[in-house]
């Protein structure tokens, strides 16, 4: 009897641990979503990952440090196309008209998710603190990255 319970709690132990925790920081399952397009398409991370990577852009219009980053994400986005989705989610709660107009001025080519408060939770899932904050998330669904800037990707995407 003795043997069995303690057979119990080794394999509980080994299960519990081989179970990714859920969550923003690295090695950590990326938190789920499901946001809509300003054209009003729905995506979810589950869906995004299909053809590769994400990288995720947490952003807001009056944030100057994420309009100095655009070029770089536009770079970005045609160097890797087809092995990385980029997706913008705006995490100030502006109105998605609001926000077409900054992406059509501006010239971003990446994907953008305006969702006014459905983006907000998403920022909570992700603890974001400040903007812009970049999370990239392997095709598996695994936190590779997380920070303040365009991450070196060639560490992960070949």
């Amino acid at each position: 009897m003795k043997i069995r319970y303690s057979l119990f709690l080794i394999l509980s132990l080994m299960i519990f641990q081989a179970q990714a925790k859920v969550g923003y920081k690295i090695g950590n399952t990326a938190p789920e979503f499901k946001l809509k397009s300003l054209d009003g398409t729905s995506y979810s991370l589950k869906q995004l990952r299909k053809n590769g990577h994400v990288m995720l852009v947490f952003w807001a219009v009056e944030c100057v440090y994420c309009y100095a980053h655009i070029k770089e994400f536009n770079r970005v986005h045609d160097e890797y196309q087809g092995k990385l989705n980029i997706a913008a989610i705006n995490v100030a709660g502006e109105y998605p008209l609001e926000v077409a107009e900054y992406v059509k001025d501006n010239g971003l080519k990446y994907l953008v998710l305006s969702e006014r408060l459905a983006n907000l939770d998403v920022a909570e899932k992700y603890r974001v603190l400040g903007t812009p904050t970049v999370v990239l998330v392997s095709p598996k669904g695994e936190v590779l990255f997380y920070g303040h800037k365009v991450p070196v990707l060639e560490k992960w995407i070949k």
